[in-house]
């Protein structure tokens, strides 16, 4: 595994990066108004709500091109209310005070925003729609909004509208067909499906019926022994994960570990163009309660009455390269910060790219990875790099 963190200007930094080097992105840019990270040329402090979606569309045209053109980006970001002066109304953060946090403290706010946002005071923003649509009508395919559910939100002092209590995660590819790895994330079944039908199984349903096939119980990996679960739903209840070295608005860990597993492959890519590993899945339909005969087991497996079996066999390339072992996928984060997505990425065995113009979290990244501690000699290569304009 590879683990490079470039410091510098994003736009700047993503230049360095060949093309189609990475298979996934998982990023949550800087919020528009949130917080000054005290480094000049930052994202997040534009004027207007219209310059700071034109700089992220601008971004990620450049990500675009480091993308390959089966990979996908899951990019977090969340919405904020317009103030009476200037522009955004966003709640304290727990154990956090606006002057030990890098929060934008109002002052700050009336210096960086002009009040010609064209909203009314207490208007919604709908910031995170804004960015998704203008990164649509730029080329990207808008496949999925996924709501980020928070049990604990932060406490907001409104008595005229409900405290909110998620964000958003949007899944985008370059094309309408993609790596996406279903079977990686898949999550417990309910037992609370809707019936499809009086009286029918997967087996007995009429051919080509959707009965056969949807929601119905599936084996995930390699092990036939893991408990077996449905396709994942849009809406991922995870708490935030606080981090005193930071601020608390760092990514979860438990958010970044499906879009990973979604968007690579655990077994690796084509060390020659890139391509990743894909499931040799067998499916198929059954009534009869039988045991079947599965590739790879000693013994037949029982397949209870009236289930849809989906077992992963084994993997194959997805190119014609014949090449060696393949290689770990590599993830992008061009909005590093404390590198949450950097460690996911490391501890499920994908190697990644951080991008950060704060030297701060640099080193709050390089802490978290534990880089200078020669724990991980002979399995991780470590590349820490500073990128200025002039080298752009």
């Amino acid at each position: 595994m590879k683990h490079t963190l470039l410091n510098g200007d994003v736009l700047d930094c993503l230049r360095t990066l060949p093309d189609a080097c990475v298979q996934c992105v998982v990023t949550s840019p800087p919020y528009w108004g949130l917080r000054d990270y005290g480094v000049s040329g930052q994202i997040g402090l534009e004027p207007t709500l219209e310059e700071h979606v034109e700089k992220l569309v601008k971004v990620f045209r450049e990500v675009r091109r480091v993308l390959r053109d089966d990979g996908t980006v899951w990019l977090n970001y969340g919405d904020c209310y317009a103030g009476s002066t200037t522009g955004a109304d966003r709640p304290p953060e727990p154990g956090h005070t606006h002057e030990d946090d890098g929060r934008v403290k109002t002052g700050q706010e009336n210096k960086h925003r002009r009040p010609d946002t064209g909203l009314k005071p207490k208007d919604l923003v709908g910031m995170p729609w804004r960015i998704a649509f203008a990164l649509q009508a730029d080329g990207w395919y808008l496949r999925s909004d996924i709501i980020w559910s928070k049990p604990n939100p932060m406490p907001e002092s409104v008595t005229d509208r409900p405290t909110r209590a998620h964000e958003y995660i949007f899944l985008l590819t370059k094309r309408p067909r993609y790596y996406c790895d279903a079977d990686a994330i898949r999550e417990e079944q309910t037992g609370n499906a809707h019936s499809r039908g009086k009286g029918l199984t997967p087996k007995s349903a009429p051919e080509g019926s959707n009965i056969r096939a949807k929601e119905s119980w599936h084996l995930s990996t390699r092990d036939v022994e893991v408990p077996r679960g449905r396709n994942r739903r849009t809406v991922w209840e995870i708490t935030p994960q606080p981090m005193p070295e930071a601020h608390f608005a760092t990514f979860p860990e438990a958010l970044v570990e499906p879009c990973i597993k979604a968007g690579t492959s655990e077994i690796g890519a084509c060390s020659q163009c890139g391509a990743p590993q894909r499931r040799s899945v067998l499916s198929q339909s059954t009534g009869s309660g039988d045991h079947r005969s599965v590739p790879g087991q000693d013994k037949p497996f029982s397949i209870p009455r009236g289930e849809y079996l989906r077992l992963t066999t084994g993997w194959q390339p997805s190119c014609t390269c014949n090449a060696s072992d393949p290689v770990p996928c590599v993830v992008l984060d061009p909005f590093g910060g404390s590198g949450t997505v950097a460690k996911v990425a490391r501890d499920l065995g994908r190697s990644s790219i951080l991008i950060e113009l704060n030297s701060k979290y640099v080193g709050i990244a390089k802490k978290r990875l534990r880089i200078g501690e020669q724990l991980d000699t002979g399995i991780c290569e470590y590349v820490v790099r500073t990128v200025r304009p002039e080298a752009a």
